[in-house]
């Protein structure tokens, strides 16, 4: 766990306290929402905030405000500064001649409650522990701090917000500090994070000039607030500054987003302007600028700044995760939904204000629209998942489109030859399709000549051959008629390939899904026989290439087979490593904390369990096993005669030999190539010894001159016949180790009888000519 230095402690404090202190605030005075207008009588009420509690008691306007905690009005320091009554405990108000007075004010109303303080106290929390998060996992680097700064900067200036409709004067201040300060935190952050990233696009003297600007408003309305003399020209100038900050804030991500937009960087500009766009158009749109121009709010501020909790949860997925989801698939989505709702939410809107027992302003009729447009997004996003993940678990499989191309993918790897593949197509299609028969037949284009998977009728290949011409059809074509339904899965200059249906047993015509569902897997099957053919073919060829009187390949395509065979290798052992290996190392932990936490279960079942965890433990040893057969784990680092050391360590644990290595003459410098070759040979001698020899003594020596590196194995085994040369190497896995040497241009030689044991040497020269790139 990090430790806390004392500076972020005291910062973190700071937060913290002045947090307690403005819900101690909120919790402890209510929310009056009483707006005051001066005249020359003195104090009118002159409106109500709906809200507030005035509002809730029915508190009648406009009156005379004759006294407040028994003083007069403009002692009291809210109706001298702003206008507004708050932070009273009584009050006295004269309408019509009566005096009304307002003793022991005590509670606010539960959307007051909701929405200034429990609301702004659980977004705190979520702030503190997410900044635990970014604490904890982030390496220590400066961009991090200033984050959760800025983490904490938001979520402070959200709860003083509950002070400062109070008018209480601390929680005034820190309102207006804060939210200017957080833009300028959150631009000094992206200069720091990406300079890590060695990327810039704008200057920090920037956010210099913003920060002096900020601290200097900051500064100017806490000596009005000190002194008491609010004046009314300063009002608006926060509200204006914190506008232009954000323009700037949006300029420089958009600005970033647009130069990096292509290179590897893009994708996290990316990220961080849809999060600010999600967590910072509410707030601007829809509260600030209403507010600043026609002083009037489509939504309050405690909703708007609910949505600051995306840009967080942004910045903290982007610095914890190191891959990220397509952020273009999602944004296209929600950009499609987006226009989608736009008319229902319209059609909706209208006929919610037609029916309406009363008139509905505009701003009204707005935040209804708003709010039936986003439920409808949500609504769209939410049924596209569930689709996706529930469908095959809801619907029959037997009818879903995407079950059955999935069976289809998989069945096409299991087929050697066109013929079957077109059967296991024809089978899924009569499963899915729920048709009468099926027929699959090929047509010679300019011979009239059919050929048939299964005995067709003779009234329907005369059906076929009025209704199809073969140049007019690609792959994929549906043709109808009356006696049925056909698609095209195969189409050259010489033949016509067609899958014919009988129609659907419902008599219906297809639809538009099925459609697309038989010219998808016709595509497919298309593919899949054309791949067929090739790999055909080319099998042909290496046949033809390989030499007769040798058995042996040309170097460059032994070398080119064996760096292919290589590759599956390594992925092969990296997809073991990354997926199942992990899914066992999990399972193993959870076991082992299953049995450590439930000390109370009986003995028996501790028993079987810890029976289990040793399976388990004995899968990923040999997983891990079979991942460094696989690929020689840390081979390039170690170098060659380190990693045979290892791997002749491993045999002789395994086998009944002992293997006495020498390497006294070998300093030659090799590439990977080789290095690998000569490992991959000795693990196929060792095995080959473990399996077959019966030997009790192995030798292996690895040499090299000036031109030459030479590797001789010996073993004091039962030997073979030399007299079947070819039969013994196909049947003792020999041939290999021939290809690769000759791949490295090398020569072996074999000496052995049976019962006058085994031996090999192998030579080839340092280089290679590179007949092909490999």
């Amino acid at each position: 766990m990090k430790k806390i230095k004392i500076q972020q402690l005291i910062i973190l404090s700071f937060f913290i306290v002045s947090s307690g202190y403005l819900i101690m605030v909120a919790a402890s005075n209510p929310y009056l929402g009483i707006d005051l207008e001066e005249n020359a009588q003195g104090y009118t009420v002159a409106g109500l905030n709906k809200d507030g509690w005035a509002a809730q008691n029915n508190i009648p306007f406009p009156a005379r405000l004759i006294s407040v905690e028994g003083q007069s009005p403009d002692k009291h320091f809210t109706v001298a500064m702003f206008n507004e009554l708050e932070m009273a405990d009584s009050f006295t108000i004269e309408r019509a001649g009566k005096t009304i007075s307002y003793q022991n004010i005590e509670s606010s109303s539960p959307l007051h409650w909701a929405l200034y303080i429990i609301l702004p106290s659980v977004f705190f929390l979520a702030i503190l522990a997410i900044s635990y998060l970014v604490h904890q996992r982030v390496p220590r680097r400066f961009s991090a701090h200033q984050l959760i700064l800025y983490f904490l900067t938001i979520a402070t200036g959200y709860i003083s917000n509950s002070g400062a409709i109070r008018d209480d004067l601390y929680g005034i201040f820190l309102n207006t500090a804060l939210f200017l300060i957080a833009p300028v935190i959150l631009i000094h952050f992206l200069y720091n994070y990406f300079k890590e990233l060695s990327v810039s696009w704008f200057s920090k003297s920037l956010y210099y000039v913003l920060y002096f600007i900020s601290i200097f408003v900051s500064v100017l309305e806490s000596y009005f607030l000190i002194t008491h003399t609010y004046p009314d020209y300063f009002n608006p100038v926060p509200g204006w500054l914190l506008l232009g900050l954000y323009i700037i804030l949006f300029y420089v991500v958009y600005r970033g987003l647009y130069i990096h937009f292509s290179n590897e960087n893009g994708t996290v500009f990316k990220y961080m302007s849809v999060g600010m766009t999600v967590a910072f158009f509410p707030y601007i749109v829809l509260y600030l600028l209403p507010a600043l121009i026609i002083h009037k709010k489509i939504i309050p501020l405690e909703v708007a700044a609910v949505f600051l909790i995306a840009l967080p949860i942004t910045f903290m997925y982007l610095i914890t995760r190191e891959r990220l989801i397509d952020i273009n698939f999602v944004m296209s989505r929600l950009r499609y939904y987006f226009f989608l709702s736009i008319v229902p939410s319209v059609i909706i809107t209208v006929l919610f204000t037609l029916f309406a027992p009363y008139s509905l302003s505009i701003i009204t009729c707005l935040q209804i629209y708003l709010i039936v447009h986003l439920l409808l997004i949500a609504f769209l996003s939410v049924k596209e998942v569930l689709d996706f993940k529930l469908q095959r678990f809801l619907f029959a499989a037997r009818y879903s489109y995407q079950e059955s191309m999935h069976r289809i993918s998989k069945n096409m790897k299991d087929q050697s030859n066109a013929v079957d593949l077109m059967k296991a197509l024809r089978d899924e299609i009569r499963n899915v399709l729920d048709v009468k028969d099926i027929y699959i037949y090929s047509k010679h284009n300019k011979r009239n000549m059919y050929c048939v998977y299964d005995r067709i009728p003779n009234h329907i290949l005369d059906h076929l051959e009025e209704q199809i011409d073969p140049y007019s059809f690609d792959i994929g074509t549906i043709v109808e008629t009356e006696e049925g339904f056909g698609v095209v899965v195969g189409f050259s200059l010489e033949k016509l390939t067609m899958l014919w249906c009988r129609g659907k047993k419902d008599f219906t015509n297809l639809n538009r899904d099925e459609k697309t569902y038989l010219q998808t897997i016709s595509h497919n099957a298309n593919i899949a026989i054309e791949n067929m053919n090739l790999i055909e073919d080319l099998v042909k060829e290496l046949k033809r290439l390989r030499n007769d009187q040798t058995q042996k390949y040309p170097t460059w395509l032994s070398r080119l087979l064996f760096t292919i065979a290589e590759n599956q290798r390594k992925q092969l052992s990296i997809d073991l490593h990354d997926t199942v290996l992990q899914e066992q190392l999990y399972l193993y932990r959870r076991m082992d904390e299953l049995i450590n936490r439930h000390q109370s279960l009986s003995e028996p079942i501790i028993s079987e369990l810890m029976i289990y965890k040793e399976s388990l433990l004995d899968s990923i040893h040999l997983i891990r096993e079979t991942c460094n057969e696989l690929r020689p784990a840390f081979i390039e680092e170690l170098g060659l005669v380190q990693s045979l050391k290892n791997l002749i360590q491993q045999y002789q644990l395994r086998s009944n030999f002992t293997v006495y290595f020498t390497n006294m003459n070998f300093d030659a410098d090799l590439d990977q190539e080789r290095i690998l070759a000569i490992y991959r040979v000795v693990q196929e001698l060792l095995a080959n010894a473990m399996k077959h020899s019966n030997a009790k003594i192995v030798n292996l020596s690895l040499s090299n001159d000036e031109n030459n590196v030479q590797l001789v194995y010996s073993d004091n085994g039962i030997g073979m016949d030399l007299s079947f040369h070819r039969d013994i190497f196909s049947h003792i896995g020999l041939s290999g180790i021939e290809q690769r040497v000759n791949g490295l241009n090398g020569n072996l030689k074999i000496n052995t009888a049976p019962g006058d044991g085994f031996t090999m040497t192998i030579e080839f020269p340092y280089s290679v000519s590179k007949e092909v790139e490999v």
